[in-house]
C-alpha cells in the first residue's frame, strides 16, 4: 500500500514537472497495429506486412544549410514528420529516412576561376556550410535501385516523401513516379496524390521560401528547439537570401503543424483509396 502511494506521488510529480513528456519511447515499440519499421523487421514480419498492407514509405531529403537559425536536417526532419503521420494512419512499412538529395548546380567566373555554386550559394555567392548534396543522376540511380528492391519484396505502393523543394530534386522524383505507371509497384509522390483543397490558414504570405519564416514554422512544429528565433535573419548571409529578423514574429508553429497535417492527409486519402481499389481487384 505504501509503495503504491509513493509511486502515485512520483507519477504526479513527473506529470506536473513535465518530465514524463520528455521521456522518449523506443521507436522499436512505438508502432500502431499494422505498422512496421523496416530496420526492426524479420522475414516473417515482412511477409505479414506485404500481405496485410503492401505500402512502403520512403523519405528522401538532403542535409543542407538553412540560414543561421535552423538545423541542417530541416528537410529530412519535416519529411519524416509528414511520412510518420500518414504511416500511423494507413499502416505499412516505414523505411529509415535517407539523408540524400540534389540541388541545382550553377557556375560562374570568380576570382578563383570557374566556380560551382549549389542551390542557395548562387544567392549568397559564397560557401554555405552544412550542405551535403549528390548530383541529379546519382539521386536517380540510387532511387531506381531502392525502388527496384522494394518492389521485389512484393509491395504494391511506395510513398516517396521529401521536405526538400529544389527543382532538380523534385524533377527526379516526379519522373520516377511517372515511370512507375503500369509496373507492379506504383510510386506515390506528387501527381498521384489526391487533390485536397489547400486551406487558407496554412499559407504564409510574404515568405521567401527556403529557410524563411514559413519553413521555420513547419520545422518548429516538429521540434521548436531546432529554430533559434534570436538568430533568425540577423546575419549578413541571411539578409543576402532576404531572410529578415523583422519577420521573426511571423514564425507560427501551430500554423506549421497544420501544413504538416495537410500534406499528410493528402497521402492518407491517396493510400486508402489505392488500397480499397486493390481489394476490389483482388476479390474479382
Amino acid at each position: 500500500m505504501r509503495k503504491s502511494i509513493i509511486l502515485s506521488l512520483l507519477i504526479t510529480v513527473m506529470y506536473s514537472s513535465g518530465l514524463l513528456a520528455q521521456i522518449k519511447v523506443d521507436p522499436k515499440y512505438d508502432m500502431p497495429d499494422n505498422c512496421w519499421r523496416w530496420e526492426y523487421m524479420v522475414p516473417a514480419d515482412l511477409l505479414e506486412a506485404v500481405e496485410k498492407v503492401p505500402v512502403a514509405y520512403l523519405v528522401v531529403s538532403p542535409l543542407e544549410w538553412h540560414a543561421e537559425a535552423m538545423a541542417f536536417g530541416t528537410d529530412p526532419i519535416i519529411g519524416t514528420a509528414i511520412a510518420e503521420k500518414a504511416w500511423r494512419e494507413t499502416g505499412g512499412v516505414l523505411i529509415p529516412t535517407i539523408y540524400v538529395g540534389t540541388e541545382t548546380e550553377y557556375h560562374d567566373f570568380t576570382s578563383t576561376g570557374y566556380t560551382p555554386f549549389w542551390g542557395m550559394e548562387w544567392n549568397t555567392r559564397e560557401h554555405n556550410p552544412g550542405s551535403l548534396y549528390i548530383s541529379p543522376i546519382t539521386l536517380e540511380l540510387m532511387m531506381r535501385e531502392m525502388l527496384s528492391f522494394i518492389e521485389e519484396e512484393g509491395f504494391k505502393f511506395c510513398v516517396v516523401v521529401t521536405g526538400h523543394g529544389a527543382i532538380e530534386h523534385l524533377r527526379v522524383l516526379s519522373e520516377l513516379e511517372q515511370q512507375s505507371e503500369g509496373k507492379p509497384m506504383k510510386v506515390l509522390f506528387r501527381n498521384n496524390l489526391v487533390k485536397i483543397e489547400r486551406p487558407d490558414d496554412i499559407n504564409f504570405p510574404g515568405s521567401g521560401g527556403h529557410a524563411d519564416f514559413a519553413e521555420a514554422s513547419v520545422l518548429g512544429a516538429v521540434d521548436p528547439n531546432l529554430v533559434d528565433k534570436d538568430k533568425f535573419g540577423q546575419s549578413e548571409k541571411d539578409r543576402k537570401v532576404d531572410i529578415k529578423h523583422e519577420n521573426v514574429d511571423k514564425i507560427d508553429f501551430d500554423k506549421g503543424q497544420k501544413s504538416i497535417d495537410y500534406r499528410a492527409n493528402r497521402i492518407i486519402e491517396t493510400v486508402k483509396a489505392e488500397l480499397a481499389a486493390l481489394d476490389i481487384k483482388q476479390t474479382k
